[in-house]
């Protein structure tokens, strides 16, 4: 069983946290797009808990209270549900600039674990809504963070009831490169690091791990992608994102914020 961050006692007794580093790691790309040296200033001084975790670690678990607002620094991580009877349901998987507990019902309706080590910035609710207040930049850029997550949350729905296996894993695969390397400025073939196995992939899909297997050898097959050992080639990008459904001319540059394809180095 996976160790969690308790909620309910003090940060000062979890020898995971760390109080006023004397460096900050930097804000991901998403989140300090457009703010100013005084507003990273501000934010820095609000930012004062870090938590660090190991790979297959948890943040919290499904039911603890939502008494703070995570920012993931560095690392991947997921997100999911457990049935009474075990079986696990992976809602999303989590990258830099990912924010956790934003908004917060009282109760965490999922688990966070970590899938690579992992750090974390910790928010207070108040000191994060002040500086929410104090900078709208900030507001915003977690506001396109949920809206992000809401297109996400459609599209994975739409892949468990209506995509077919192999759409399933291309859209899924897809999905991580870009999320990974959509602000790298050329587009090619590569490799990526992708930490998942099969069954993080399966109950993220709705599927067997048997079903994913089957749906990479055809793809390995058809030169479009092979995964192994935790690494994802990409052999034809224009082949994987038609297997996904998905016309890369029409996905959104987050660099630059015009439409343009999707870009990928490795």
């Amino acid at each position: 069983m996976p160790t969690a961050v308790s909620l309910t006692k003090t940060q000062d007794a979890d020898p995971r946290f760390d109080i006023m580093p004397a460096t900050f790691q930097a804000l991901p790309t998403l989140l300090a797009l457009g703010l100013t040296p005084q507003d990273m200033l501000r934010i820095n001084a609000a930012r004062s808990t870090f938590c660090t975790l190991e790979a297959g670690e948890s943040l919290y678990y499904q039911g603890d209270d939502c008494r703070n607002i995570y920012l993931l620094l560095d690392g991947w991580a997921f997100r999911h549900q457990i049935l009474e009877d075990g079986r696990r349901q992976i809602l999303d998987f989590a990258v830099p600039g990912v924010v956790f507990g934003l908004p917060g019902s009282g109760t965490m309706s999922h688990s966070l674990e970590t899938l690579t080590s992992c750090t974390f910035t910790v928010f207070t609710r108040e000191r994060l809504f002040d500086l929410m207040r104090d900078i709208p930049t900030l507001g915003f850029r977690l506001l396109e963070i949920m809206a992000d997550a809401e297109a996400r949350a459609f599209e994975h729905l739409t892949s468990v009831g209506r995509r077919t296996a192999k759409e399933r894993v291309a859209h899924l695969l897809l999905e991580l490169v870009m999320r990974a390397h959509g602000q790298t400025p050329v587009l090619r073939q590569g490799t990526m690091v992708l930490p998942l196995m099969l069954p993080h992939i399966a109950d993220a899909l709705g599927l067997t791990s048997e079903t994913v297997c089957r749906a990479l050898s055809l793809m390995r097959k058809e030169r479009i992608v092979i995964l192994r050992g935790q690494k994802l080639e990409i052999l034809d990008l224009k082949r994987l994102a038609a297997a996904a459904g998905v016309d890369l001319s029409t996905e959104l540059d987050q660099a630059t914020g015009r439409r343009g394809d999707l870009r990928l180095a490795s």
